[in-house]
C-alpha cells in the first residue's frame, strides 16, 4: 500500500519510475566494459578452434564437429536452466542482489579457462583420437558454462536496472565501440603471438589474451552491481516469483512470442556472419592469398576501422528511426557488401571490404541489446512479471548455434572439396573456391534468411516500444 502511495505521490522509487537518467556517466561506462568481456574472449574461442584442432593438432573434422554438436546440445539445457534458476529468489538476493554473485562468480573463472580449450595434453592424435576428441568436448563444456552463468546475468540485469531509452542508449553508444574494439583485438592480436605449427605459441598467446580479459572484467564490476532500491523491488516481487513458470513452459515462449522469435533468428544469423567470415580467415591468408600468419592483421584492423566509422552514423540513424529500422539496414548492408567478397583474391580488396561489411554491422551490435530489451519488456507486459534470465539463457543458446553452423560449413568445404589443412600443401581450385564460399557467399545466405524472417515478423515499432515503457510504468513492474 505504501508503495502505491509513493507511486501516486511521484515517488522516485526505483522499481516504479521511469526516470530519464538513474545512474552517473562512471557506472554506465563500467557496465559497458561488460560488452568487451563478452566479445573478446568469445570471438578467440569462435575463430580459433576449429582451425587450431583440425591444422595443428590434426583431428578429424567429424570429431571437432561432433564434438561441438554435443557441446550445443549441452547449451541447449545449460544457458536456459542456469537463467531460469537465477531468476528464483535465494539468500544472496537481499544483501548482494539477484544477478552480481552469478556476474562475480562464473565471470572471475572464465576469464581463464579458455587456456585449457588451446592447452590439450600429450596425445598421439593418430592412435587415440577419441580422446583428444574427449579433452576438446570437456574443455569447451566447461569454458562455456562459466561464460553462460556470467553472460546471462550480466545482460539480463541491463533491462532491469536500465529502464529509459536515453539510458539503454547511452550505455549502447558506449558499449558498441567497446565491444567492437575487443572483437577486432581478438582478431588482431592472437596472430602476433600465435604461429602455425606451434601449439605452445597458442597457450603464450591465451595466457595473455585471459590477463586482459580479467583487468577488463574487474573494471566492469562496478556497474553490473544493484543498488539497494533495485534489491528491494527484487525482493517486494520475490513472492510471485516463486510461483514462475516449469523451465520448460518458459521455453515454450519463444515461439509464442514473434517479435523474441525474430530477434533471435536475426541475433542468429549475424553471429553466424561474424563466426563464419573471421574463422575463416585463418584458412583464407595462408591457402588463398599464400601469407603468413602475420598479414591477419591487416584484415582484421579493417574490421576495426569500418566498425569505429559506423558507429556515430548508426548512432545518429538509430535516434531518427529507431531500432526495428536500425536493425533492418544493417542486415540490408552486409548481404549487399558480401557480394564481392566471394569473388576477390587479393589482400587489398579483401580488406577494404572486411571494412565495408565492418561498418555496417555495427548498426547490429549497436541495436543487439536496444532490441532485446524492446521484447523483453513486450514479454514482461504480457506475462505480468519480470524472468529476464529464461530468455537470456535462450538467446545464449542461439549465440552457440552459430559456431555448430560455422562447424558444419567448414566441415562439409573439407569433405566436399577435398581440402587438407596441412600448412605447405597448396590447395586444389576446387578447394580454394570452397574456401572463398565458406568465406562469404555462405554467410550471405544466412543474413539474407534472417533478415527476411526478422522484416516479416519484428513489428515493434518506435511508437509502440514508447506505448510499452508507458505499461510498464503502469503496471509497476
Amino acid at each position: 500500500m505504501e508503495n502505491k502511495e509513493k507511486l501516486q505521490t511521484g515517488s522516485d522509487n526505483r522499481c516504479e519510475e521511469d526516470m530519464e537518467v538513474k545512474y552517473s556517466t562512471k557506472i554506465h561506462l563500467s557496465f559497458a566494459m561488460g560488452y568487451f568481456v563478452r566479445s573478446f574472449l568469445f570471438t578467440v574461442f569462435a575463430e580459433r578452434v576449429f582451425a587450431f584442432y583440425e591444422y595443428e593438432i590434426s583431428l578429424d573434422p567429424i570429431l571437432i564437429l561432433l564434438a561441438l554438436i554435443i557441446y550445443t546440445i549441452w547449451n541447449m539445457f545449460n544457458d536456459p536452466i542456469i537463467g531460469f534458476i537465477s531468476d528464483k529468489p535465494n539468500r544472496f538476493w537481499s544483501r548482494w542482489g539477484r544477478r552480481f554473485p552469478w556476474i562475480f562468480a562464473m565471470g572471475l573463472p572464465y576469464c581463464f579457462l579458455i587456456i585449457l580449450v588451446f592447452a590439450p595434453p600429450a596425445i598421439n592424435v593418430s592412435a587415440q583420437p577419441w580422446l583428444m576428441f574427449a579433452w576438446l568436448l570437456f574443455s569447451t563444456c566447461l569454458y562455456d558454462t562459466m561464460y553462460s552463468g556470467w553472460m546471462t546475468n550480466y545482460y539480463a540485469l541491463f533491462p532491469d536496472k536500465f529502464r529509459s531509452d536515453k539510458e539503454r542508449r547511452k550505455i549502447a553508444g558506449l558499449g558498441s565501440p567497446i565491444g567492437l574494439i575487443a572483437t577486432a583485438l581478438a582478431t588482431l592480436l592472437p596472430p602476433i603471438f600465435i604461429e602455425y605449427g606451434n601449439q605452445v605459441s597458442y597457450i603464450y598467446a591465451m595466457t595473455i589474451l585471459s590477463v586482459i580479459s580479467l583487468v577488463v572484467f574487474i573494471l566492469s564490476l562496478p556497474g553490473s552491481k544493484e543498488d539497494e532500491e533495485l534489491i528491494k523491488c527484487a525482493q517486494e516481487f520475490a513472492e510471485e516469483r516463486n510461483n514462475q513458470d516449469s523451465f520448460f513452459k518458459s521455453l515454450k515462449k519463444v515461439i509464442k512470442y514473434r517479435n523474441f522469435l525474430a530477434y533471435l533468428l536475426a541475433y542468429l544469423g549475424f553471429h553466424s556472419l561474424i563466426t563464419i567470415m573471421m574463422a575463416s580467415i585463418p584458412y583464407i591468408v595462408p591457402f588463398v592469398l599464400n601469407l603468413s600468419e602475420k598479414y591477419e592483421i591487416y584484415i582484421s584492423a579493417a574490421l576495426l576501422v569500418g566498425q569505429l566509422i559506423g558507429i556515430p552514423i548508426w548512432f545518429k540513424f538509430m535516434k531518427k528511426y529507431g531500432h526495428r529500422k536500425l536493425f533492418i539496414t544493417g542486415i540490408l548492408w552486409a548481404i549487399i557488401s558480401l557480394i564481392p567478397l566471394i569473388f576477390i583474391s587479393d589482400l587489398l580488396g579483401i580488406a577494404i571490404f572486411i571494412g565495408i561489411i565492418g561498418c555496417g554491422v555495427s548498426s547490429l551490435y549497436m541495436g543487439n541489446q536496444l532490441i532485446f530489451s524492446d521484447c523483453i519488456d513486450e514479454i514482461i507486459i504480457n506475462d505480468k512479471k519480470r524472468e529476464e534470465g529464461v530468455f537470456l539463457g535462450i538467446r545464449t543458446f542461439f549465440v552457440r548455434l552459430s559456431i555448430i553452423i560455422q562447424a558444419i560449413t567448414f566441415t562439409l568445404t573439407s569433405v566436399i572439396t577435398g581440402f587438407d589443412p596441412e600448412i605447405g600443401i597448396s590447395p586444389s581450385l576446387e578447394a580454394i573456391w570452397g574456401l572463398k564460399i565458406q568465406f562469404a557467399a555462405v554467410p550471405l545466405i544466412i543474413m539474407l534468411i534472417a533478415g527476411i524472417a526478422f522484416w516479416r515478423l519484428y513489428d515493434l515499432t518506435p511508437e509502440k516500444v514508447r506505448q510499452n515503457k508507458i505499461l510498464l510504468n503502469e503496471m509497476e513492474l
